[in-house]
């Protein structure tokens, strides 16, 4: 994340770039700016202000600005008085993300068509996080598909028979629900044909 000497970061482009750097330490490597998040994922918004201020082209982050973005960002991040972690999206153990909660009637998630005939095998699995990511609505779920593959589809989530069934939701903001996986009799997959 390093930022080019003969290029001034515009003022706007700051706190994205500090987001996204935030989700790669708070989602996927705490240690690479030296800290370590509880079994929660929560750190001290001090400690890794501090952090990522000693990393190349940080030095003048602060707290406030940590705060700042993750206040603009509550479905991404959560702050908990002086403490900060990533909702979602972790690829390191975390715990489960709260209670588990009665999900919606139906959830969705965007995958790319290559994909389909696996989902139809195995049903939704993490593939490399620790939880399955299931959108409210079905634009959402295009919109995180299509961040992937221009090409993405939308599988619908019998979510309440699901967990009828003995899966467990969590309500991880209120856009996005996690979930361990998804067996595919729970699963209103797009034929490939129609893709």
């Amino acid at each position: 994340m390093r930022q080019h000497r003969d290029r001034p970061v515009r003022p706007d482009e700051r706190p994205e770039r500090l987001s996204r750097f935030l989700a790669l330490v708070l989602r996927h490597k705490p240690e690479s700016v030296g800290i370590t998040l509880d079994p929660s994922g929560f750190t001290e918004i001090e400690d890794l202000a501090k952090a990522i201020a000693g990393q190349p082209g940080w030095t003048g982050i602060t707290e406030a600005a940590i705060r700042a973005v993750a206040q603009q960002d509550t479905r991404r991040y959560e702050i908990s008085g002086t403490r900060i972690r990533a909702r979602y999206g972790h690829s390191i153990p975390v715990e489960t993300p709260g209670t588990p909660i009665v999900p919606p009637e139906w959830l969705f998630h965007g995958t790319a068509p290559d994909a389909l005939d696996a989902i139809s095998r195995d049903g939704l699995t993490p593939q490399g996080r620790q939880f399955v990511h299931l959108s409210v609505t079905r634009q959402d779920a295009l919109a995180v598909g299509k961040r992937h593959n221009p090409d993405a589809v939308v599988v619908t989530v019998l979510a309440r028979q699901a967990h009828g069934a003995g899966v467990l939701f969590y309500n991880a903001s209120p856009a996005i629900y996690l979930t361990k996986s998804i067996p595919p009799e729970f699963l209103s997959i797009p034929s490939r044909q129609s893709v």
